[in-house]
Parts: C-alpha cells; sequence; structure tokens
C-alpha cells in the first residue's frame, strides 16, 4: 500500500465513509464563520445569530508495513489520532439547545491486507469521545469497528464496500460501508473520494497549488438537553464549498482558503436503535462564508 492510509470512519447513525489521511503528518486546521442566523425548530428563539469556529488536530503513524518477497502481498499496520474543538456562540436563553463548545477525539488502528487479483481488505477499530464537555459518562464513549474489501483497478481508482459496527447513538448498529475514489494527475488535477470530497485543483508550480473542493463532514455528540434530557445525541452535518491556496515546502505545507458554508444541520435524537430513524426537527444555521487556514507537517520517516 503507498504512503496512504484508508480509513473508515462512523461519524453518524446513519452511514460509514473512507478516507484518505497522509501517513507520518501533523495536521492542523482552523475553520471560521462569522455570526449566522439560527433556525431552532424545537424550540423557536428570535433575532438569533451564531459564529463558529473549529480547531482540527489530525496525526497518522505505521505500526508495521510487511511485504511478501514471494508473492508481492502486502500486511500493513497503521495507527490514526485526531481530535476536533468546536465553539459556538453562547446559549442566550434556556430554550437555546445549541451546544456553546463540542470536542471529539478518536484513536483508530487500520490493517490493510492484499488478498490477490488487485483486491485488498481493510479492517479497523476506532474508539473516541463526543462531548459538550459538561458531562462525562459512558455515552460520551464512541466505539466502532469496520471490514471492508476495496478493488485497486488501478493507481488512479478503487472501489469497496463492507459492513460497519458503532454504538453512535448507544445502541450496536450493522451499517453498510462503501469507498469509491478516482482521481486524476497532471497540472490540472480531479479527485473524487465519496462521500467525502469532490474536488478539482490546478498546480501552478511545484511549491504552489490551488483547489476548489466541497467537502461533506457528519458527526454525532452526546449532549446535555435540559428541555428533553432523553434526546442526547446531536447529529451536526455541513456541507461547504471552498477555494484554498496550498504553498508547499520540503516538510511544510501551509494552506489558505475560504468559501460559503451552504448546509449545517443540527439534529436531537434520543438513544437506542428504535429512535434511529425516527423523524425529529432540523435546527440549521443559515449559509454563510468561512475562512480556514492550515498547517501540515511531514515529519522524517525511519
Amino acid at each position: 500500500m503507498k504512503k496512504k492510509l484508508m480509513i473508515l470512519l462512523i461519524l453518524s447513525g446513519k452511514g460509514a465513509f473512507a478516507q484518505l489521511t497522509p501517513v507520518n503528518t501533523i495536521d492542523i486546521t482552523r475553520t471560521y464563520s462569522t455570526g449566522s442566523k439560527y433556525i431552532q425548530k424545537d424550540e423557536p428563539l428570535e433575532n438569533t445569530k451564531k459564529p463558529q469556529e473549529r480547531f482540527d488536530l489530525g496525526y497518522s503513524f505505521m505500526i508495521s508495513n510487511k511485504v511478501d518477497t514471494a508473492t508481492r502481498k502486502v500486511n500493513s499496520w497503521t495507527a490514526m489520532v485526531d481530535a476536533s474543538y468546536t465553539q459556538m456562540g453562547k446559549p442566550l436563553t434556556e430554550n437555546d439547545l445549541m451546544p456553546h463548545r463540542l470536542f471529539s477525539t478518536q484513536f483508530g488502528v487500520v490493517n490493510y491486507r492484499s488478498l490477490g487479483n488487485k483486491w485488498g481488505m481493510v479492517k479497523l477499530v476506532q474508539v473516541g469521545v463526543n462531548t459538550d464537555l459538561k458531562k462525562f459518562d459512558m455515552h460520551d464513549l464512541f466505539v466502532s469497528g469496520g471490514l471492508i474489501f476495496i478493488k485497486n483497478q488501478s493507481p488512479k481508482f478503487s472501489y469497496g464496500f463492507g459492513v460497519f459496527v458503532a454504538n453512535a447513538t448507544n445502541a450496536p448498529l450493522i451499517l453498510p460501508a462503501m469507498i469509491f475514489q478516482l482521481r486524476t494527475d497532471g497540472k490540472f488535477k480531479f479527485k473524487i473520494d465519496l462521500p467525502t470530497e469532490v474536488s478539482t485543483a490546478y498546480e501552478m508550480n511545484k511549491k504552489m497549488e490551488v483547489k476548489l473542493a466541497l467537502r461533506y463532514r457528519n458527526i454525532s455528540y452526546d449532549v446535555q438537553n435540559k428541555m428533553n434530557p432523553k434526546r442526547r445525541y446531536l447529529n451536526y452535518m455541513e456541507l461547504p464549498l471552498g477555494l484554498e491556496g496550498k504553498w508547499k515546502s520540503k516538510h511544510f505545507d501551509i494552506t489558505l482558503g475560504g468559501g460559503y458554508m451552504f448546509l449545517r444541520d443540527f439534529q436531537l435524537k434520543e438513544g437506542g436503535f428504535k429512535n434511529m430513524f425516527k423523524s425529529v426537527p432540523t435546527n440549521t444555521l443559515n449559509g454563510n462564508i468561512y475562512f480556514s487556514t492550515g498547517i501540515s507537517y511531514r515529519l522524517k520517516s525511519k
């Protein structure tokens, strides 16, 4: 397997998706959106605007990478650590259900094994804490695991399918998992990494790249809900479209960008499988511009 890590992430109660993360690289990103109108369907609020600021940290490293010299089959183990901290505007009244702070962290171990005839198998175990930082208990602990079979049709095209098990709503859920990845090389680059990203980039030179990207994010938290304590699982979904400029060096990449948040939805649900697919009100932040900055540091490989 190339110096890319295949990671399956369960970020909501309704699906799993695949994501590529550079190995042995530390990524730090800050995203900020100015005050946006907050529309709360659960309990109406008047003239409410909320800013949003998020810091993301990610790191992955190779545990072992063995290649059978006779068959050229790969058996690799990789670990990944990531964390995210989001800060919103403070609640204005007791009826304001938007958490002031959200924090998530995950640690995962991934095994990739070649099966032959361009097929591979990925196994993942992941544990994390997703919380509003008000109260910690077992409901804040999110555990998941998955198995997916991948067809590496070519170095630029792969697809796969499998299953994922998670406790995203305090109940064991068995869910389908999928991956579809297509990319092109050259001055103009095109990338599809469903369902996380669709992007196109232009490499101005070896040290600078401009990218237009549409990215999908979906994550669940355990939060405190005074109005309805049973509805404590917050599912957050966003869909931003942004333009990014990346400046590259030997060990550092610096990214500056901005764009428009088309979608930011918040849903509060009760735990348990029977409540998983119940219809609940969707609270939203209106579309607004956002700005982002990021830095990547590539550690020296041993």
